[in-house]
């Protein structure tokens, strides 16, 4: 064999080797890399970012899940401004509603007596004054309105599919530089879990949590890492996106004034585990009724259970806070109570939260 035919041969190996490996060996790698024998001896790891053919994902890196996110809400959140004379000042975050201009905030975007206008400004820039406010008094959350059109609108999650482990984001936009500014923090807690938990049964605080050590603006968006909004911060707890569905349906039916129903007690869950283990029904144990509330009115005692409202069984797969959203001031409610062993029925006339 010559010289050159020699460099020919390898000349066509190294060709022939890196065209297998463009087309076809990083795709086997993907495959092999993902065998248990393999992954046990550390070979042939599969490495981030992402690695996809036609039909599976093999490996998602997370932080590209979470700059992906970020650069999907940054139009459909916004700025608030209170502009007098010549100082615009910065006040809070908005959620981007509706395309003809509708948002949310939290109250604490708004002084009670300010001195000058709120604008809306959008993330590029466009801005309007802001015409309409109305506080939902249930979540601290104000719905305004602005004269605005082809506003890019965001994306409401399932908050209740927030599990523990799983990454968001705490976004809020810029007028400096009308761009998104975005802090990442871990879930410690899913909205599911009631564990030791009380709630207050005019408020809707069913929510995750998850924590940042920087101090958060009014509004600050939760956003999970499908873009989609998971929550707002109202300057003390996140209201999840669960519940600010049920406020937007309340307002949206009545632009001029949220009317909440008033129930007047506080009550823990009893779960199915706990309802074994002390020998208990399931249901909303009652720790706490206000005085001249509904629920006092209606005969609602400490430590009674409440098993089921209008007929309906209340237990972990049927909790009892949705139940509640559902009535509106003025109506009547049934309750069943287990109360020292004995079942007692009580009739509810369902007041307005003020």
């Amino acid at each position: 064999m010559s010289k050159k035919q020699a460099v020919a041969i390898i000349i066509l190996a190294v060709l022939a080797g890196w065209v297998f490996n463009l087309f076809a060996g990083r795709f086997l790698t993907a495959r092999i890399s993902t065998w248990p024998l393999l992954n046990r001896w550390k070979i042939l790891s599969p490495q981030a970012p992402i690695v996809i053919n036609n039909h599976d994902t093999i490996r998602v890196s997370d932080s590209g899940d979470v700059a992906a996110a970020a650069s999907d809400v940054k139009s459909k959140i916004s700025s608030i401004a209170l502009v007098n004379g010549s100082a615009v000042i910065f006040s809070g975050t908005a959620v981007n509603l509706t395309s003809d201009g509708s948002f949310v905030t939290a109250a604490g975007s708004f002084k009670a007596k300010p001195v000058g206008a709120y604008y809306v400004v959008l993330n590029d820039g466009t801005f309007a004054k802001i015409t309409q406010q109305t506080t939902d008094p249930a979540t601290s959350l104000v719905f305004f309105k602005a004269q605005l059109s082809g506003v890019p609108a965001a994306g409401l999650g399932d908050s209740s599919q927030i599990a523990v482990g799983d990454k968001v984001l705490f976004a809020k936009d810029s007028l400096q530089k009308f761009n998104v500014q975005a802090e990442t923090a871990d879930v410690s807690q899913a909205q599911t879990d009631v564990e030791g938990q009380v709630f207050q049964s005019d408020f809707p605080s069913r929510s995750f949590l998850a924590a940042t050590d920087s101090v958060l603006s009014p509004g600050t968006a939760v956003v999970a890492t499908s873009g989609d909004v998971a929550g707002i911060w109202n300057g003390s707890m996140i209201v999840s996106s669960d519940a600010l569905k049920q406020a937007m349906a309340l307002y949206f039916n009545n632009p001029q004034a949220i009317a909440r129903p008033g129930f007047g007690f506080f009550y823990s869950i009893v779960t199915q585990s706990d309802s074994k283990l002390i020998n208990l029904p399931e249901g909303a144990m009652v720790r706490e009724v206000d005085l001249n509330s509904p629920a006092r009115a209606a005969g609602l005692e400490v430590n009674d259970i409440i098993t089921a409202i209008n007929g309906q069984a209340i237990n972990q797969d049927t909790p009892l806070e949705p139940q509640l959203e559902q009535f509106k001031p003025g109506s009547q409610m049934a309750l069943t109570v287990a109360r020292k062993n004995q079942t007692v029925n009580l009739n509810l006339t369902v007041g307005e939260l003020k």
